[in-house]
């Protein structure tokens, strides 16, 4: 079973990336995978402060910020941002946990820090995005957008 879930993962990676190397792939699986006793032990006031951070770097509106945190209540967002005190789910961390690392990719990839922050503003031609901004994709709201564009940047940056 497993072995076919690699097999099928392969496949889809190459015909989704066919500018990707199979062995940094592969690389990427072993490295890449994800701690839930990590998302678990991050506070909720810690995890506030970060979305609080980015969607003011990035320069997300609010409602662009509520669509990255899975579509929240308006309510609840906002209360957020305000007092760090609402709680937030393992999914609103992830996503968090993503776009801290699209962000530290960036900054890794570009010195200037206007350059970087205005990246995913600019239209991009290559997989995935296929000619529309990483702003927009990422706000199509999946968590597998976030992703995506975290992948694409690590494996851009030579994760």
């Amino acid at each position: 079973m497993a072995q076919s879930y690699l097999i099928l993962n392969k496949y889809l990676t190459l015909n989704s990336y066919p500018f990707i190397d199979i062995n940094l792939h592969i690389d990427y699986n072993n490295h890449m995978k994800t701690n839930t006793l990590i998302n678990k032990e991050i506070s909720d006031q810690v995890a506030w402060k970060a979305i609080q951070n980015l969607v003011q770097r990035f320069q997300f509106d609010q409602e662009e910020g509520r669509r990255l945190m899975g579509d929240m209540p308006h309510s609840s967002y906002y209360k957020g941002l305000g007092q760090h005190n609402v709680r937030l789910n393992r999914d609103q961390k992830e996503r968090i946990s993503y776009l801290l690392g699209i962000y530290k990719a960036l900054r890794i990839l570009f010195t200037d820090s206007q350059q970087a922050m205005t990246w995913i503003n600019r239209a991009n031609t290559l997989a995935p995005f296929n000619g529309i901004t990483p702003r927009s994709y990422m706000l199509e709201g999946s968590l597998v957008r976030l992703a995506e564009v975290r992948r694409f940047l690590d494996f851009w940056r030579g994760y």
